[in-house]
């Protein structure tokens, strides 16, 4: 029974928290637009999807990994 209650106090700590925060909202707001540029607009660009583009089905998938993890072990 003590867990509920840790965790409405836990809750309300932290409600209370951010609704205070003045300057914090926007710093806030900063960190989550850089966060999405990171993961979602520049993985767009830069990481593009090899092995879609290049292997059809998943078996010659598995095949092209299981060689690269194994070359690069023995370099």
């Amino acid at each position: 029974m003590k867990m509920p209650t840790f965790l409405h106090h836990l809750y309300i700590f932290y409600k209370d928290g951010f609704t205070g925060m003045t300057v914090g909202k926007s710093l806030w707001i900063i960190v989550i637009i850089k966060l999405f540029i990171m993961f979602f607009i520049l993985r767009l660009f830069f990481f593009p999807n090899y092995l879609n583009s290049h292997y059809n089905d998943a078996q010659s998938k598995a095949n092209h990994v299981r060689k690269e993890l194994i070359s690069k072990q023995i370099k």
